[in-house]
């Protein structure tokens, strides 16, 4: 199953609001034009720019330039090192003490830094369309959807989902997706709420793509799809006992 297959069996599958989307890191900047990903003329962070992917549908290049408004994200992706004031400044601004954010850091998942100089976020159909394999596949979706994905993957390969997320960072789903924590479901952190608009039904969900086509093949299989044909209360009559089947009934 390509990609493009995949994406549309996936838009129709799950009724998703925002489009899905792929990761490819890249080792250096140079290689974003040789693939029509042309770098964003403003610095932006990780989740903005994840988030308009999804919803605008287009591609966007990111360099250590402008994927730097969110230090965490950069960081993430191993573009760039934190500051070295960065624990200061959340001991001082946000109450935290030197022991926790130490903790936050070594908890939250990163690629080495300098190990990669760029990366392109798009939609599928643009790897797809440029026969390039993403590293990691982002979904935004609410918790039905996640069930219904999470559910596929697990009856495909008996397998768990592999997160184990601090509430911070949530950008790092790319990250955790790359060292082999697949699939990976968090909720947006305070940037992605405040930067990248997240809502509050909002869930991020990333596979690896091989772990994702197990998923997407036992969807076509058993055909289950959004929303969950469970709602056994659509099918049930009005229960008597209850206040608001009286004054709706035909009579009392």
């Amino acid at each position: 199953m390509n990609l493009e297959e995949i994406e549309k069996l996936l838009v129709e599958s799950l009724k998703l609001k925002l489009e899905p989307i792929g990761v490819k890191m890249l080792r250096d900047s140079s290689e974003l034009g040789k693939i029509g990903a042309k770098p964003y003329p403003k610095n932006l962070a990780l989740c903005q720019y994840l988030k308009a992917a999804a919803l605008f549908g287009k591609p966007f290049g990111l360099t250590p330039e402008n994927c730097d408004a969110c230090v965490i994200g950069s960081w993430i992706l191993g573009l760039r090192e934190l500051p070295k004031d960065l624990r200061e400044r959340w001991c001082e601004l946000a109450g935290f003490t030197p022991e926790v954010f130490d903790k936050m850091i070594s908890s939250t998942h990163a690629l080495p830094a300098g190990s990669y100089g760029a990366s392109v976020i798009a939609p599928l159909r643009f790897f797809s369309l440029k026969n390039i394999e993403p590293d990691a596949v982002i979904l935004f979706v609410n918790s039905a959807q996640a069930y219904i994905m999470l559910s596929a993957y697990f009856d495909s390969t008996g397998s768990k989902p592999a997160s184990d997320f601090n509430g911070h960072a949530a950008c790092e789903i790319v990250a955790a997706v790359m060292k082999g924590r697949s699939p990976w479901l968090t909720i947006p952190c305070g940037g992605a709420r405040a930067l990248a608009e997240s809502q509050d039904d909002e869930l991020w969900l990333g596979f690896r793509l091989s772990d994702l086509e197990k998923a997407v093949a036992r969807l076509k299989k058993t055909r289950f799809r959004y929303a969950p044909p469970i709602l056994q209360m659509l099918l049930i009559p009005p229960q008597p006992e209850f206040v608001l089947t009286k004054l709706i009934a035909r009579s009392a």
